[in-house]
């Protein structure tokens, strides 16, 4: 018996939304199953991207999609030290991540795409034929299924808890995002403040073994702020699977790790991957050529892989420093030639560019720093 669909995905999110959206404009029959009962609701992602990667992929945000224009980043240490890098050449934004993925839904029903709110993938069964997805009470078949359904997907060992809440508070900086590292509070990674407006922003935190909700309510004490709202919200940073294809399930966006290992920022990482997949999709089904789906993983590492792969040696880095060695670390970088070489370097390819900016004399003040097995293949890359 013929297929419902040629394609069934789970998960309306970034990913999975704009893969739809790419895939329905090639011709190829798909539906959405998002389990939520609005698209973009509740609202995890703090939304902050550049805007050349979105414009590079085919989806820039329209303008109303836009919450606020970053123009600095500034990193503060343990003991209150901070540098500034900035960001106004950068086009870094911070995005209204529901409207966003709203509008990525209106442009996969506009290609002709389906997208089914309050359906929630509970089965998948694959046979020679295709796939038979149990969602939302419904049967549905289709040649593949596409999982977009964010870390649920993803390996445990890479994911963080965290907590965010959106508030307003006198002492937001409107267009500085701030990012606060500390081993102790955080360890592992950090809290951070993304502004989205006149004393109004999104805040979190994540730490390995921590509380998040603690450890965010700790960094607000001496911060007076009126919390809108609080969601709890994984992130993972393990970086790429190993294999976006197995059989008829394909995984793209967050399920299959195609998120920054050192922030678990992923919006640009993972439409690229859904614009990728979608294309290869469209090649296999028309030639029926299985083979050709193949091609997705390849072009996407061929692009990010190298990134991916410096960003968890710099996590690996990262993780092992104490709070006397961040101090260090940030007298490091906090230097003049530095903070103006970051501040024309590429949002989403940090960590090459923070190898490049630092050189080799860089890399070994910072292996001074701390000795492990991740700086010693950082200076080998380098």
């Amino acid at each position: 018996m013929p297929n419902d669909f040629d394609l069934v995905v789970g998960g309306g999110s970034v990913a999975g939304l704009a893969f739809a959206a790419e895939a329905s404009k090639r011709g190829l029959s798909v539906v959405v199953a998002e389990e939520h009962d609005r698209v973009g609701e509740p609202e995890k992602c703090d939304g902050l991207v550049s805007l050349r990667g979105l414009s590079y992929f085919g989806h820039p945000p329209r303008p109303e999609v836009v919450q606020n224009q970053i123009a600095s980043g500034v990193i503060h240490s343990p003991g209150g030290k901070r540098f500034a890098v900035n960001a106004t050449a950068l086009d870094v934004v911070v995005l209204d991540r529901s409207a966003y993925d709203r509008q990525l839904a209106d442009e996969a029903t506009e290609g002709g795409a389906e997208v089914l709110t309050g359906t929630r993938v509970t089965r998948v069964s694959e046979s020679n034929q295709g796939v038979s997805i149990e969602a939302g009470g419904k049967t549905l078949t289709a040649k593949y299924y596409v999982d977009a359904t964010g870390p649920a997907s993803s390996p445990r060992r890479g994911i963080l808890p965290a907590a965010k809440y959106e508030l307003e508070g006198e002492w937001v900086k409107e267009k500085v995002v701030e990012v606060f590292i500390d081993s102790a509070k955080y360890p592992g990674f950090f809290a951070w403040v993304i502004p989205i407006g006149s004393h109004r922003a999104k805040v979190g935190a994540a730490g390995r073994g921590v509380s998040p909700f603690k450890a965010l309510d700790a960094f607000l004490e001496d911060r007076p702020a009126t919390v809108l709202r609080r969601v709890s919200a994984p992130i993972f940073i393990g970086g790429p699977v190993g294999e976006f294809v197995k059989g008829r399930k394909v995984l793209v966006g967050e399920a299959a790790g195609q998120v920054k290992p050192t922030t678990a920022g992923g919006i640009m990482t993972s439409l690229s991957g859904a614009v990728v997949a979608a294309k290869w999709f469209s090649e296999s089904i028309k030639k029926r050529d299985p083979d050709l789906i193949l091609n997705y993983q390849r072009e996407w590492e061929a692009r990010f892989l190298k990134e991916m792969r410096s960003m968890k040696r710099l996590r690996g880095v990262f993780e092992k420093l104490s709070n006397s060695d961040l101090e260090a670390l940030v007298r490091v970088l906090a230097t003049p030639r530095l903070i103006m070489k970051l501040s024309q370097t590429d949002f989403d390819f940090h960590a090459t560019a923070l190898l490049g900016v630092l050189g080799l004399p860089g890399l070994l003040r910072v292996a001074k720093v701390v000795a492990s097995a991740e700086i010693r293949s950082l200076l080998v890359q380098g």
